[in-house]
């Protein structure tokens, strides 16, 4: 359908791969141009909408934003508002990206907030905390760090794929999502409170400043996920959801 119409402009030049992969646009977003050309009426290309939709996709690259994100789908791109776009973009769709990528999205978020928080507590209150010989001060090694947000990651997205509505998926009643919410976060917490007795020969407690460092990294790192994955919701995630 989309190579008759291409055919029946032959006046109208169309860019290719090639062009696309040129024009500094990621890879899903070349796809995601590729697929709005192929769709443009006669009208549209004469318009310069292209170019506009093009423009908006590069300056939103800058901040982290995907096509997606900005318009949905091609077709609500090129003002054609489907009742499958609709109906895709009225229901939560956080779980819907899979298991691994959430495991992943999560770990990130949660080593970023642990290093924040022990970073400022160590800059702040590292010198009354070693003084006071407080059991459990492992809690703030690095090794224990990792763990924690890892598996963080990993019950967070147990809990999203156990709970959270996905498309075409019966909702769970509201027993069952409290009664895996609780089982989930409270092994996480004992997880937790287990770490904190890691020995510190293979568990140091770094100095403040350099958590501070590594929280910087993961945001950076989180950002950059966001946007090869194009997810939304979870913890720092925006919408989940768009209702338009």
């Amino acid at each position: 359908m989309a190579t008759e119409q291409q055919a029946q402009r032959p006046h109208k030049k169309l860019a290719s791969r090639e062009e696309l992969a040129a024009s500094g646009l990621t890879k899903r977003n070349q796809d995601f141009m590729w697929q709005v050309q192929e769709q443009a009426t006669d009208d549209q290309l004469q318009a310069g909408l292209l170019a506009e939709i093009q423009t908006t996709l590069l300056a939103g690259q800058k901040t982290g934003q995907t096509a997606k994100q900005l318009y949905g789908t091609p077709q609500a791109a090129l003002g054609i508002q489907t009742k499958t776009y609709v109906q895709d973009h009225s229901q939560p769709a956080y779980a819907s990206y899979g298991f691994w990528p959430i495991v992943i999205d999560n770990t990130l978020v949660f080593f970023m907030m642990f290093s924040l928080m022990f970073g400022l507590m160590l800059l702040f209150s590292g010198r009354q905390l070693a003084a006071s010989g407080q059991a459990g001060l492992g809690s703030f090694g690095i090794l224990a760090l990792c763990l924690t947000a890892i598996t963080g990651g990993l019950f967070f997205g147990s809990w999203a794929m156990a709970v959270a509505p996905r498309k075409g998926a019966k909702p769970r009643g509201w027993v069952y999502r409290i009664a895996v919410t609780i089982l989930l976060f409270g092994a996480w917490f004992l997880c937790y409170t287990s770490f904190a007795y890691i020995p510190l020969t293979i568990n140091p407690i770094l100095p403040g400043w350099v958590y501070l460092i590594l929280a910087g990294v993961a945001y950076l790192g989180f950002r950059q996920w966001r946007q090869k994955t194009g997810m939304q919701g979870g913890f720092l995630g925006g919408r989940p959801t768009n209702t338009k």
